[in-house]
């Protein structure tokens, strides 16, 4: 029997990891599944009721940094998980879905498959995600991580999403990379589907920064990392090591979304400016610094 580490992160969001939880522990037909869930910094008010462990993070290192401390965790019970499936808390299955026996069945196709996602037929701003009858799973240069199976061997391999991503965008673009670099590949499933919960579960919820300021953030790390580390023709060199049956390649979409800044909102960043702004000029104007 297969074992699953199956990770959830919470900060301060109960109702959402809750009702997930709700709805996976009964998932895995068959599995020897165990959930782990991970408050990355919740107040004690905010903290789900099926916590299994949690540690400090005051200033929110996000998604992937919980998701990585979710693995550590779950290697202390179990060194060595055949699969790690990371489920956000943000997200909608389908009715009576088995969404984790799907995946597993379909990476019982192909040992070389080192993720697969639910596919989202809803997805707007993700290209290669939207599943097609009459198959069972498709490759894809990338794929969110919603809520990604992970098989054991590949993660122990090549490793997780580098949880210096605070912003989470770009984090699964370089897994990508490393992971068809090795030999391995991932997938969309054509069967299991998933939705994104509407609203924003963190920012601009419980962490203090607008969607908009999260998403300038994102774009800009996202950017300087990848051409700091990989060069400035990084979507180009991780396209390089993409098999030919690959369907859409993500990463020359990837680089122009993330080179295209998006304006500061200097309300927000600089708010004691706008707060204090007509007392400073009027102290610039005394000392005659500003006409």
């Amino acid at each position: 029997m297969d074992s699953v580490a199956i990770i959830v992160p919470n900060r301060d969001r109960p109702d959402l990891t809750d009702h997930i939880v709700r709805r996976i522990k009964d998932m895995g037909a068959g599995l020897d599944a165990r959930i782990f869930v991970i408050e990355a910094g919740s107040r004690p008010e905010g903290r789900s009721r099926y916590m299994t462990h949690v540690f400090s993070d005051y200033v929110y290192r996000g998604r992937y940094y919980a998701f990585n401390r979710g693995i550590k965790f779950a290697r202390l019970e179990r060194f060595s998980w055949d699969y790690y499936w990371f489920v956000c808390n943000d997200i909608v299955f389908p009715k009576n879905q088995d969404t984790l026996r799907i995946l597993w069945e379909a990476m019982q196709d192909d040992p070389r498959m080192a993720c697969i996602g639910p596919g989202e037929p809803d997805a707007d701003d993700y290209f290669g995600c939207h599943p097609k009858p009459g198959r069972r799973w498709h490759k894809a240069s990338t794929i969110h991580g919603l809520a990604m199976l992970m098989r054991g061997t590949a993660l122990h391999e090549v490793g997780y999403c580098n949880p210096r991503f605070r912003y989470s965008q770009g984090a699964g673009t370089e897994l990508a990379y490393k992971l068809y670099k090795a030999d391995w590949f991932m997938a969309y499933s054509d069967l299991a589907t998933v939705f994104h919960a509407p609203g924003g579960s963190t920012y601009g919820k419980v962490v203090p920064i607008s969607r908009h300021e999260y998403q300038r953030r994102a774009r800009k790390f996202a950017s300087s990392y990848l051409r700091r580390h990989y060069g400035d023709d990084w979507d180009e060199i991780f396209s390089s090591v993409l098999p030919d049956d690959v369907e859409c390649n993500t990463f020359p979409w990837q680089r122009k979304v993330w080179e295209t800044e998006l304006e500061r909102n200097w309300r927000e960043t600089l708010p004691w400016v706008w707060r204090y702004g007509s007392r400073i000029k009027s102290m610039l104007r005394n000392v005659g610094l500003l006409n």
